[in-house]
């Protein structure tokens, strides 16, 4: 027994928390534990769930009509992407209509929530004036205000802009408005005091202390986005993936819906993905980003 075990009255033999994560920490990684090895196992477990859904179909466990078959699925996804008209329209102007709004959306709500997390941070007194309308807003589930922008703006494009507009602009204002109010005020003093402008303390110190929080409510957006635009098209709309999602379901054509959801799918995937990317590149001066991007 070490004089650390005998202080803290453990028994003889037993290992500190701290020794067993350490121990963790250093014991030989497998295949398993990497990132090949991750995604191999996850491509396994899809594919036999696909596997087992297909069987149960062709053994009538699963009705076709109502849940559809894989592999019908798989040829109504290449039938689409081969350009094949899916109710009047190609996949791909549906996949456009969507990504104008989602896009459109998606920049005009970051944008408008980054600048009032700056105003509303660094004003205790238009925060205390605002803070209670803008809880207010954002408590109101946006499926329940959806049908009011369709009542005011119409059924154009311009209704699903705006329900776009509010599901991301909460999201990114609430994680910059975090970021920003978080920033260590002595060295904003400090800035001062040596004579920096307010322009030159914001650029130099607020915005970078403030942009991992930014980035993270910009990450997060992304599907808010696309949810926003589902949403729009499920109300107001005659083309577009959730109006494809939508009409597929009445018209108990579950292989369209399946394959119209896996384009979904991908498309936020490859969003985030992109966003990912500039995320990495953005905040690439963080020691604890580099530091993991080596180990992988």
């Amino acid at each position: 027994m070490n004089q650390s075990q005998a202080s803290a009255g453990a028994p003889p033999g037993a290992v500190s928390p701290q020794a067993a994560f350490a121990a963790r920490g250093t014991r030989k990684r497998s295949f398993w534990d990497g990132r090949p090895g991750t995604l191999l196992l996850q491509l396994a477990v899809g594919v036999l769930i696909l596997v087992a859904w297909e069987l149960a179909s062709r053994a009538g466990l699963i009705n076709p009509i109502l849940l559809g078959r894989p592999s019908l699925i798989g040829q109504r996804i290449f039938e689409m992407l081969a350009g094949d008209e899916v109710y009047s329209r190609t996949i791909y102007d549906h996949l456009w209509t969507t990504l104008q709004v989602v896009l459109l959306g998606y920049v005009l709500g970051s944008a408008g929530g980054i600048a009032l997390a700056f105003v509303l941070g660094r004003s205790r007194f238009l925060s205390k004036v605002f803070e209670p309308l803008i809880l207010s807003i954002a408590s109101i589930p946006k499926i329940a205000i959806a049908p009011l922008f369709i009542i005011v703006l119409g059924i154009g494009i311009t209704s699903k802009l705006a329900i776009v507009f509010i599901e991301v602009f909460f999201m990114v204002f609430f994680s910059a408005l975090r970021g920003v109010v978080e920033v260590n005020e002595d060295y904003v003093h400090i800035a001062r005091i040596m004579g920096a402008s307010r322009w030159k303390v914001l650029r130099r110190i607020i915005i970078p202390a403030a942009l991992p929080d930014i980035m993270h409510g910009l990450r997060m957006g992304v599907p808010f986005a696309m949810i926003g635009a589902i949403l729009g098209e499920f109300i107001s709309s005659n083309q577009g993936l959730g109006w494809l999602i939508l009409y597929s379901s009445s018209s108990l054509d579950p292989n369209s819906l399946w394959a119209a959801l896996a384009f979904l799918v991908v498309t936020t995937w490859l969003l985030g993905v992109v966003l990912g990317m500039i995320e990495a590149r953005v905040l690439a001066w963080q020691p604890q980003r580099r530091e993991s991007g080596m180990r992988v």
